[in-house]
């Protein structure tokens, strides 16, 4: 009977490797693009190269990889979703995919790609101009609670960094004025430029324009950064907020599950490596890996917490 049961698994495993069909076998035979929906030198953009970067190293693809940066969230995730499923044209994103279908901006989200990997964790920072008027995290809440609507935070409507900031304004209560910048590298300008009361951003986009005339207030969730030991938790200055930005990896829907699972081991291969886990830590990023079923499910997780937000995001 097991000999029986064996050759149907044998079976229905070669059937699907055939359905899969040739194309899936030789995956890849061209180069990969990597669609990043923000600027060079963004947080996202930093940690797609990094990876990037290690499998070239690596050579598990057998094929290079090109990172094509594209302006808009929106633009970059139709782009991947009408591409040919064949793993060819992938896209990396996070938070702000589900954003996007939150307040309207797309009419899909997560669920429009086969989910490949996840590759890291970050924590924003809470950014202001050192000459500014705030110079602690209290001075910016109680001047947001006197002047409601009026105080400015510039921010991606719909993205990552503005349901962070969301989540904080309620704990914290205090409600900004938003105003609709762009990634990290604008919203920092933004500020030094005198547009904007203060933003968030990621570590490594702080640390790009450190020395620049910026100062950091609060590391949003609920503890320190190991890197930046002498910038407060919101939590222990009295918003207990956690909220992190996970990076994810997706190919278009029905792209064969042998070519996800390819390209989801070559990433795990490349995050397992020392040099890349110590790269990610200079970028205050926690090496947080996930593929398969556990990926999915924190997806699905965070995509439940974050679709009624949609009109307090501006849908």
């Amino acid at each position: 009977m097991k000999t029986i049961l064996r050759t149907a698994q044998l079976a229905l495993a070669a059937a699907a490797l055939a359905v899969a069909g040739p194309a899936a076998a030789q995956f890849p035979d061209k180069p990969i693009q990597v669609i990043v929906p923000a600027g060079p030198g963004s947080a996202t953009d930093t940690v797609t190269r990094l990876v990037l970067n290690k499998i070239g190293e690596q050579k598990s693809l057998g094929q290079p990889t090109v990172v094509v940066n594209v302006n808009g969230g929106p633009i970059a995730a139709t782009r991947v979703k009408e591409a040919a499923a064949d793993g060819h044209e992938i896209l990396v994103y996070h938070l702000g995919l589900l954003g996007t279908k939150a307040v309207g901006k797309l009419p899909f989200g997560a669920e429009a790609y086969e989910p490949i990997a996840q590759t890291g964790s970050t924590r924003f920072i809470v950014t202001v101009a050192e000459n500014g008027p705030y110079k602690t995290f209290k001075d910016l809440v109680d001047a947001a609670k006197v002047k409601p609507n009026e105080i400015t935070e510039a921010n991606s409507i719909g993205g990552a960094s503005h349901i962070a900031t969301l989540v904080l304004a309620q704990k914290a209560g205090y409600r900004p004025r938003i105003v609709q910048v762009g990634d990290g590298p604008k919203r920092l300008q933004s500020v030094l430029g005198g547009h904007s009361a203060y933003t968030v951003v990621s570590p490594q986009e702080y640390k790009g324009f450190q020395g620049s005339g910026i100062k950091a207030l609060a590391v949003i969730g609920p503890a320190r950064a190991a890197d930046m030991p002498d910038v407060p938790s919101t939590k222990e200055l009295g918003s207990d907020v956690d909220v992190s930005v996970d990076t994810w990896w997706f190919a278009p829907k029905s792209t064969p599950k042998p070519v996800v699972q390819k390209l989801a081991n070559a990433i795990e291969e490349a995050m397992q490596d020392s040099g890349l886990k110590d790269a990610f830590a200079k970028q205050g990023v926690a090496a947080d890996f996930l593929k398969g079923d556990a990926l999915a499910q924190r997806i699905n997780a965070i995509d439940a917490a974050v679709q009624p937000l949609g009109k307090e995001l501006g849908g």
